[in-house]
């Protein structure tokens, strides 16, 4: 069961927060065509009770396309993308598209939040 849940990052959001850049967009399974979360090369951006959170890039972890990492440490969430099994990028033009889960965890390691979706990875 999920404590905590992400909200759509809209244009108005990225827009007023500044958050563009390269890096892969995750979309949860049934949750419409908005990102929960926006991870690029030095942090991941959820949005929790309407306020942006950024949490900061583990630069020991895995890379995802577009320089986006697989953990995110901050001092109060730990998100994890990751690939599903047997999942593969599909490549559309400069986009590239594959199955993963999302985990956001507290410090402790307990898990708050889960779901399965895909990751979209763009250059700008």
């Amino acid at each position: 069961m999920s404590t905590i849940q992400p909200e759509p990052i809209d244009y108005f959001a990225i827009k007023e927060n500044e958050l563009y850049g390269a890096g892969c967009n995750f979309v949860a399974v049934d949750g419409g065509m908005s990102a929960i979360a926006l991870a690029q090369e030095k942090e991941a951006i959820i949005k929790l009770k309407g306020k942006i959170v950024r949490i900061p890039a583990d630069k020991k972890s895995q890379i995802l396309p577009e320089t986006a990492r697989t953990r995110y440490l901050g001092p109060d969430h730990i998100l994890i993308i990751a690939p599903l099994p047997g999942a593969k990028p599909i490549e559309s033009g400069v986009i590239q598209t594959m199955g993963t889960s999302l985990t956001i965890l507290d410090p402790q390691g307990r898990i708050q939040f889960f779901a399965k979706g895909q990751v979209q990875c763009k250059p700008l």
